[in-house]
């Protein structure tokens, strides 16, 4: 399975195998990550170097703190990747924001009504592409300003579902 890591600026391909891990540069090294039970410890084994860390679950990825140093880690595997980066949802802070069809599908439900406020993760319009049901959720904070689609539409790759006004705007 391959993951995509984003650690502060720096973004990893990493996929994840048998054999261990292989990283966008080709080499593969075994891995092995155990948590210590009941507490917020991993020991990390990378080839032959251990890590001792902490790895704290946020609302946006995770804080890993390892000797002495913290680092913000976000890390998506490639299915949830392919839907955020086709969708369009992310990107600037300001302006409004387009839900986009990740992939040509039927609108099942739209969870949604024109001005309702929804938290980042809420969940904006359920879509069934392949013989499968997927949820479409926010990607920040906002306000619904328009609903594009209504329930029953089939819808091209790319076409706005809803569109969300920035929290406060």
């Amino acid at each position: 399975m391959k993951y995509f890591v984003t650690i502060g600026e720096e973004r990893l391909e990493i996929e994840l195998g048998s054999g261990g891990a292989t990283f966008g540069t080709g080499e593969t090294v075994p891995v092995e990550l155990a948590a210590v039970p009941g507490t917020a410890l991993r020991h990390l084994l990378l080839g032959d170097e251990g890590w001792r860390l902490t790895a704290v679950r946020e609302e946006d990825g995770w804080t890993l703190s390892t000797r002495g140093r913290r680092f913000r880690v976000r890390i998506e595997d490639e299915r949830t990747h392919a839907i955020r980066e086709l969708s369009g949802v992310e990107g600037s802070d300001e302006g409004p924001k387009e839900l986009r069809a990740p992939m040509p599908g039927l609108v099942v439900r739209v969870l949604v009504e024109a001005g309702q406020e929804v938290e980042r993760g809420d969940g904006l319009v359920v879509m069934e592409a392949m013989k499968m049901e997927n949820e479409l959720r926010a990607d920040a904070a906002g306000r619904v300003s328009e609903i594009r689609v209504q329930e029953g539409a089939t819808v091209a790759q790319g076409q706005v579902l809803v569109t969300l006004e920035a929290e406060g705007a």
